[in-house]
């Protein structure tokens, strides 16, 4: 459809003001308060029934564009076996995945092991993160593997949204690190998820501007474990991969620079299809849902740019910046 044509369609309608949506909205409650459709999330935000342009035109802010231009398929290889580890991670890298995230799980390893784990990884290319590794072996994992990311700020799911990028900004203002990796999980609140990224964003800008920093910010995001609470029923392991589709999109839409999606089975946890699964998920959003086409999928949509500007307010009013 050209754009002479859509603008013909849209112009036989007439704009509907904010005050045009409650007066019908009043008209359907049928007597009822208005006021119980607004809820609150957990930082106490007020979100509203509905949004519009002028409601919100004073909640925007011009979100930085992120260091990449897409994101980079992650596969997390948890480390029981060095071998097993390197054969799983070529498996990935291999079946579309183009970054390794290796979880040491504090095992102790020499040089030999790590340049067991990286055989045949061709790291000049390839991106290689080092989780959970014990202090001394830090030095040999910079030596064996120079491009890897050896430290990065984790920073755990909480409630409170708010706490999230606190925590991460608190922690990531100490660190002298060129470029600063921070790894966020994504939760089911959908729009919520997409605001916190936007907002983290935005709040390091804000405050690289004022001390006059150059160290550039990398977001990692991790869908969903595969052992939810909720997650009783076997039958759920099929839910599971619309959750992490979800998920996905929400780190994506939010600007990530690396995505990591977890395996949606419970039963076979780290199994082959369930691995395959998590991948394709990132492989449809990315080659035919082309949610690689666009810099900042959420800018213009009220309710994004209004729970961004929140989020982004409250962190900042709790900081202690200096």
């Amino acid at each position: 459809m050209s754009d002479s044509i859509l603008q013909q369609i849209t112009t036989q309608f007439n704009s509907v003001t904010a005050d045009d949506w409650k007066e019908k909205i009043n008209k359907d409650l049928k007597g009822a308060s208005f006021e119980k459709l607004i809820s609150q999330t957990e930082d106490e935000i007020e979100i509203l029934p509905f949004y519009t342009a002028e409601t919100t035109k004073d909640f925007q802010l011009l979100i930085p564009a992120k260091q990449t231009e897409n994101w980079f398929v992650t596969e997390k290889i948890i480390v029981h076996d060095f071998i097993a580890a390197n054969k799983n991670s070529l498996h990935a890298l291999q079946n579309g995945a183009n970054c390794i995230l290796f979880d040491l799980q504090n095992l102790p390893i020499t040089k030999s092991e790590i340049h067991q784990l990286i055989q045949g990884i061709l790291i000049d290319i390839v991106s290689v993160f080092f989780y959970n590794y014990k202090e001394e072996n830090k030095k040999d994992l910079e030596i064996c593997v120079p491009n890897s990311c050896i430290l990065s700020i984790k920073i755990e799911q909480q409630k409170s949204t708010v706490n999230e990028l606190v925590d991460a900004f608190n922690d990531g203002v100490f660190q002298n690190s060129n470029p600063i990796y921070f790894h966020f999980h994504i939760g089911q609140n959908y729009f919520l998820e997409i605001a916190k990224l936007r907002a983290f964003r935005w709040l390091w800008q804000q405050f690289a501007s004022v001390n006059n920093l150059t160290n550039p910010i990398f977001i990692i995001a991790e869908t969903g474990n595969s052992k939810r609470d909720d997650n009783e029923n076997s039958k759920e392991i099929y839910t599971n991969i619309l959750r992490n589709t979800t998920e996905a999109m929400s780190a994506i839409i939010g600007g990530c620079d690396y995505l990591i999606v977890n395996s949606h089975d419970v039963e076979m946890e780290n199994s082959d299809f369930g691995k395959r699964i998590a991948r394709n998920v990132q492989h449809i959003l990315y080659n035919e849902s082309y949610f690689n086409n666009f810099k900042d999928i959420g800018k213009a949509s009220y309710y994004v740019e209004y729970l961004t500007f929140q989020l982004a307010k409250k962190t900042w009013n709790r900081l202690q910046v200096k």
